[in-house]
C-alpha cells in the first residue's frame, strides 16, 4: 500500500509542479480586404480574437491587423457591431486592433512576423512578434488569394515574401512551433514544398488550384456573407471541443470534414498534429493542467449553404436588388468588366508568346507549383501588375488570373518580356476601376 501511495504522490507532484516551464502562445490575426462585400473577412478575424482571449491567450500576445471599416460602415445596419454567425454575439465588442487602414500592408505584416519594431515605427501601435524558441506561434490569415499570392490593402503578398519571413523566424529562433491557418482561394500554393524541419504546420482552406467558399450568405441580418467556410469550421470546432485534450490532428480532420466545398490541405511539420490545440489557441495557464481536464463536450456537424468566394459579388447584386431587369443589367456590367481584364491578359500572353497553342495553354493551365526561377519571376511580375495594370485590392477578380503569370514565367523564366508588355498594354488601362462590384 505504501508503494502505491508513494507512486501516486510522485505522479501528482510531477503533474502539478509550479516551476514547470511552458512557453507563451503568440498569435497574428490578419484580415486583408477592405470592401463591404468582404464583410466576412473582418468578422472572421474579430471572432478569432474573441475566441483566443476567451481560451486564455494574453491580449498583449495577440497582434491583429484589419482595415477596420466594417463595424462603423454607413452600410452596416448594426452600427459598431460585427457578426460572424447568424445567431451569434457581436464579435467587435472588446476587439483590440493593432494595425488599421493603410497600415495593413505587406511591409507591416512582414515586419510583424520578423519582430521588426524599427520597420513598423509610426505604424499602428508598433506591436510585433517578440516570441522565443520556447513559444508557439499561431498565424491566421484570411483574404482573397490566387496562385502564390495573397491580398492586403497595400501591396501584394507573394509566396517568396512569405517564405523569406518564415525562414527569418526559423533562423532567428522565434518559435518552437508555428501553426498557420490560411483561408483564401488557391491557398495551398503558398505552402507547396514547405520543409517539415522548419517546424511549421500549415493548414489551408483550399489546395493550390481551387477556390475557397464563403458561408452564412443567406442570413436574416441583411448583411453580406458573415463568414468563410473553413474559418467558421475551425472556430466552431474549437468552441465545441475541449482544446486541452483535442489534438491538432483531430481538430484539423474535423475542420476538413466540415469544409464541404474545398479541400482542406496540410503542409510542413506533420508532428504538430499530435500536439493539443491549446498549445496554439490557449493560454499558458491552461497548458499546465491540460492532462487532468476531461473533454465533456461533443462536436456537432456544421452545415450551411456556401458560395464560391469569387462569385460573392454576383450574390451581392442579387441580394441588393429586387428588379430582375436591374439585376440583369448589373450582372452584365460586372461580366463585361471581368471580360476586359481577361482580354488584357490574353493580349499580354499572345504578344509575349508568339505560339498560339502554347499561349492558350498558358492561359488555361492551373499549376500546383512552379520552379524557383519561375517563383522569382512571378514575384516581380505580380507586383508590377498590381502597380501598373490593375490593383488587386480594387480588382479582386484579378487574383483568379494569377496562374497565368505563373505559367508565363515558367515558360520564359525571365520577367523582362512580361514587364515590357505591361508598359505597352497597360498604358491606357484604368487602374482603379473595380471589376467585382
Amino acid at each position: 500500500m505504501k508503494s502505491v501511495q508513494c507512486f501516486t504522490l510522485s505522479f501528482i507532484i510531477i503533474l502539478f509542479r509550479s516551476d514547470m516551464v511552458f512557453g507563451e502562445t503568440w498569435a497574428v490575426l490578419v484580415a486583408g480586404s477592405t470592401a463591404w462585400a468582404d464583410y466576412r473577412h473582418q468578422a472572421d478575424v474579430a471572432h478569432a480574437y474573441q475566441l483566443l482571449v476567451k481560451q486564455g491567450v494574453k491580449s498583449d500576445k495577440i497582434i491583429t491587423m484589419m482595415y477596420d471599416n466594417i463595424a462603423n460602415n454607413p452600410k452596416n445596419p448594426y452600427p459598431g457591431k460585427i457578426y460572424n454567425t447568424p445567431d451569434g454575439n457581436d464579435v467587435y465588442a472588446g476587439l483590440k486592433v493593432d494595425y488599421t487602414g493603410k497600415n495593413v500592408s505587406v511591409a507591416t505584416f512582414l515586419n510583424v512576423l520578423k519582430g521588426n519594431t524599427i520597420g513598423n515605427a509610426g505604424k499602428g501601435n508598433e506591436k510585433v512578434l517578440n516570441s522565443t524558441i520556447e513559444d508557439n506561434v499561431f498565424i491566421y490569415f484570411v483574404d482573397h488569394g490566387g496562385f502564390n499570392i495573397l491580398g492586403l490593402p497595400v501591396g501584394i503578398l507573394t509566396k517568396k515574401d512569405l517564405q523569406n519571413a518564415l525562414d527569418y523566424m526559423y533562423t532567428n529562433r522565434m518559435y518552437k512551433k508555428v501553426l498557420f491557418y490560411l483561408d483564401a482561394c488557391n491557398a495551398g500554393s503558398m505552402f507547396e514544398g514547405l520543409e517539415s524541419e522548419k517546424r511549421i504546420f500549415a493548414v489551408t482552406a483550399s489546395n493550390s488550384t481551387e477556390d475557397s467558399y464563403s458561408t452564412y450568405c443567406y442570413n436574416k441580418l441583411k448583411l453580406p456573407c458573415l463568414g468563410d467556410e473553413f474559418s467558421v469550421a475551425w472556430m466552431q470546432d474549437s468552441e465545441v471541443h475541449n482544446i486541452l485534450t483535442e489534438s491538432v490532428g483531430r481538430h484539423v480532420d474535423n475542420v476538413a470534414r466540415n469544409t464541404a466545398n474545398s479541400h482542406v490541405s496540410q503542409y510542413g511539420d506533420q508532428s504538430t498534429r499530435s500536439l493539443a490545440v491549446v498549445d496554439f489557441q490557449g493560454g499558458i495557464g491552461n497548458k499546465k493542467f491540460r492532462n487532468v481536464i476531461t473533454d465533456v463536450k461533443t462536436g456537432r456537424a456544421w452545415k450551411n449553404i456556401s458560395i464560391n468566394s469569387r462569385q460573392v459579388p454576383l450574390y451581392m447584386i442579387k441580394k441588393k436588388l429586387t428588379n430582375p431587369i436591374e439585376i440583369a443589367v448589373k450582372i452584365k456590367q460586372l461580366s463585361l468588366k471581368r471580360a476586359k481584364l481577361d482580354d488584357l491578359l490574353s493580349q499580354i500572353v499572345h504578344n509575349a508568346i508568339n505560339q498560339r497553342n502554347l499561349a492558350q495553354l498558358i492561359l488555361n493551365r492551373k499549376p500546383s507549383r512552379i520552379s524557383k526561377t519561375a517563383t522569382y519571376c512571378h514575384d516581380v511580375v505580380i507586383k508590377a501588375f498590381d502597380v501598373d495594370c490593375a490593383s488587386f485590392d480594387s480588382n479582386p477578380y484579378a487574383f483568379s488570373l494569377s496562374h497565368v503569370f505563373a505559367n508565363l514565367c515558367e515558360v520564359l523564366q525571365n520577367p523582362e518580356p512580361i514587364l515590357q508588355q505591361f508598359r505597352v498594354q497597360c498604358l491606357n488601362v484604368t487602374k482603379t476601376v473595380s471589376v467585382t462590384e
